[in-house]
């Protein structure tokens, strides 16, 4: 040991005196300079930004070269052309408000349909261990089969095209959702018995936050099946509505139009996706962070 000034200090005398070496920049971890780089989000969005780009001028090549007949494909700058002159078609505007009203309400009632269901079947195990199985086998049958019960009941409207669209879009959101919440880890219940937590609180502030990723992907499912649902079921014998409209063209030859409808589908079904990916992710976030 050394003293203070410098002099040795005899061992055992009681003036040891043990000094602390202050950091220094050499004892301090160095920081590297962190590399820029893109987020996912921003790398999906380019990705899909390109893809979408790169297959326009494909259809607008192949259709002005020849490759194919314009009949069945037509070029791109004609189907937006298209698309520019149904804006100004007030039938348009009336099958836009029909398809969207029924696919919201799709959406509506099937993602609280799914909740509620998949909130029962974990409570109840064996009552979701019963349903389970018929569920799945729902996801798989084509709901078109349905529509002529549907219209024996509730007759050719908007109503039956809700009906079934609601029932494709409840689904993924039950199964999803009974997933997510079985997959708790039971310590987190376990804490909200001891802390005397109400039944609601555990259910807002513990089970479905734990569950969130899985929810909110039945609900991009849920989304995506009531717009099919809603499409397909107004292509078969609806009256109105996008997928009639596109039949109507179809059967009378117009093809510029149909693909102007089609290109106006694949637009509604891209932004309902992207919104739902953000919310997806924003949830994703929020938990990790």
């Amino acid at each position: 040991m050394t003293s203070v000034m410098g002099g040795d200090v005899e061992p055992g005398t009681g003036d040891d005196v043990s000094i602390e070496r202050p950091d220094t920049e050499s004892d301090r971890p160095v920081q590297l300079p962190r590399r820029w780089r893109l987020s996912d989000p921003l790398i999906s969005a380019g990705a899909t930004a390109g893809l979408l780009v790169v297959m326009a001028v494909v259809a607008e090549v192949g259709a002005r070269s020849g490759w194919w007949r314009a009949s069945t494909l037509p070029a791109t700058s004609t189907m937006l052309s298209g698309v520019a002159g149904l804006m100004d078609d007030p039938q348009f505007w009336s099958d836009l408000t029909r398809s969207g009203l029924e696919i919201g309400l799709a959406i509506l009632f099937g993602s609280t349909a799914g909740l509620l269901s998949g909130l029962l079947f974990w409570k109840l195990p064996t009552l979701g261990r019963i349903f389970e199985p018929y569920l799945v086998s729902f996801y798989a049958v084509p709901m078109v089969l349905f529509y002529p019960l549907a219209i024996v009941v509730v007759g050719i409207n908007a109503s039956s095209v809700v009906i079934l669209a609601t029932i494709m879009a409840t689904i993924p959101v039950a199964l999803n959702t009974t997933v997510g919440l079985n997959g708790i880890r039971p310590v987190y219940l376990k804490l909200s018995r001891s802390l005397q937590c109400k039944p609601h609180q555990m259910l807002f502030s513990i089970a479905l936050p734990a569950a969130a990723p899985f929810i909110v992907a039945g609900l991009r499912l849920g989304v995506v099946y009531a717009l099919i649902g809603s499409i397909a079921m107004e292509f078969v014998t609806a009256q109105a509505g996008l997928g009639y409209r596109i039949r109507y063209y179809y059967e009378i030859f117009d093809n510029d139009r149909m693909f102007a409808y089609i290109l106006v589908v694949l637009v509604l079904s891209v932004l309902l996706t992207a919104l739902l990916a953000g919310l997806e992710r924003l949830v994703v976030k929020g938990r990790t962070s």
